[in-house]
């Protein structure tokens, strides 16, 4: 298989192409390297209201009707997200539907139209997502994780927003924010599938041309996590939402193979030791697991559970002796090896579609900052030892740096600084 091509313009704009005989499809993302964390506290939610705004209508497509039906003609699908980090506008076509699709995406990112009346509409969508976030257990004990982790960073910026800011936004400051952050030296394009480098810069020449030139929109970025607790009752929930997380390596940190994996045992399967001990032994809740968060230039470990109101303290004081003994003794070799062989088979399946190796490409050159082979992604999984997960669990999941987000709590039954062993 050929090796991923990548160049950069003379603008900034990197371009990344993965040509893949093997399939029919094309994908192609426009990555803008801005999110939530890169906003001023003046403009927070800002990067999501555009992501949602630049689809009520562009240039060559005037109203939603017209960027709807130029969708549906595609055939495939065209869709967006914005995260912590990056905004992405993306999509996947047949291969002879490609010129279509980056014409469609080009405009979203480049020709904005930002009318008055359409933007009004899509505020009250954008609140109402908002609302629905509250609503939705899981999704608001994670952002009140978020707001108490790195509070007084960017990263504790809530992705969606506040509703009291974003109910101000309208066409003046999403064209401000637009013009001083859609520029080429923050754009990535990657893609992946039946095409070919050559023809595929061709058709981002035009596009490319019309972005603002100049130098791009940044803020400062750094972040630092704090520990803390927080108990925040809910009479309309019958179980107790938890996320318990720790201070994490970031993307580019030499230890992030190693913290994969320790997530990974700590609470990545049907075997690991949280699922086994709260669930299978102790019947405290119906599912339980951990996961890695890493950015730039920091990172979490998140435990995630719900269980009812009665049971949150042993459930959390369980977590915190699991986590106890593995930062004391580490863990068992076919413990290790189970997670490794995890690690890489969800490696391989990711590239078996041209979205994933999209994707793929993207997420390495942004987050990582160079593409590694599969062959050499492999290798990185295998290079982790027992040694270095020990090593890693030290560090990490140390009692004295945890935060815990509690939602649904009940009075009397609170999670207690003693329960996390503090």
């Amino acid at each position: 298989m050929p090796e991923p091509f990548r160049t950069v313009t003379p603008e900034g704009t990197e371009i990344l192409v993965e040509t893949l005989p093997q399939v029919r499809s094309c994908a192609v993302g426009f990555w803008v390297r801005r999110g939530s964390r890169h906003e001023t506290p003046a403009e927070e939610g800002l990067a999501h209201f555009l992501e949602h705004t630049v689809f009520k209508g562009t240039e060559a497509f005037p109203t939603p009707d017209d960027l709807a039906e130029a969708t549906d003609r595609l055939g495939g699908h065209v869709d967006a997200f914005t995260g912590k980090e990056v905004a992405c506008f993306y999509g996947k076509v047949l291969a002879d539907q490609l010129p279509d699709l980056i014409r469609l995406l080009g405009e979203l990112v480049t020709t904005p139209r930002f009318d008055a009346e359409e933007l009004a509409r899509e505020r009250s969508v954008i609140l109402e997502e908002i609302a629905q976030s509250e609503d939705q257990a899981d999704d608001w004990v994670s952002e009140l994780f978020y707001s108490r982790f790195w509070e007084g960073s960017p990263l504790a910026h809530p992705i969606l927003g506040r509703p009291e800011q974003v109910a101000g936004y309208g066409p003046a400051e999403a064209r401000a924010f637009f013009e001083a952050t859609y520029r080429p030296a923050n754009l990535v394009v990657a893609a992946a599938g039946a095409l070919e480098p050559g023809p595929l810069r061709e058709l981002l020449r035009p596009i490319l041309a019309r972005l603002p030139q100049g130098a791009a929109h940044a803020v400062e970025t750094s972040s630092h996590t704090r520990p803390f607790l927080l108990n925040v009752p809910r009479k309309d929930l019958q179980q107790v939402n938890l996320v318990l997380g720790f201070p994490a390596p970031s993307h580019q940190s030499a230890d992030r193979a190693a913290a994969h994996l320790l997530s990974h045992v700590l609470g990545g399967g049907a075997a690991s030791r949280l699922f086994m001990e709260l669930r299978e032994r102790r019947g405290l809740c119906y599912q339980v697991g951990s996961y890695l968060s890493p950015y730039a230039d920091t990172g979490a470990l998140q435990i995630t559970a719900s269980c009812a109101a009665a049971q949150a303290r042993e459930l959390v004081q369980r977590t915190m002796a699991e986590c106890a003994r593995i930062r004391e003794k580490g863990v068992e070799s076919d413990e290790l090896e189970r997670a490794k062989l995890q690690a890489r088979t969800s490696l391989v399946f990711s590239q078996e579609s041209s979205s994933s190796r999209m994707f793929s490409l993207a997420h390495q050159s942004i987050h990582q900052g160079q593409l590694q082979s599969l062959d050499e992604q492999m290798a990185e999984i295998e290079a982790a030892t027992s040694e270095d997960l020990l090593r890693v669990a030290r560090t990490l999941l140390d009692p004295a740096q945890v935060g815990l987000s509690a939602l649904g709590t009940r009075k009397g039954g609170e999670i207690r600084r003693k329960d996390l062993g503090v």
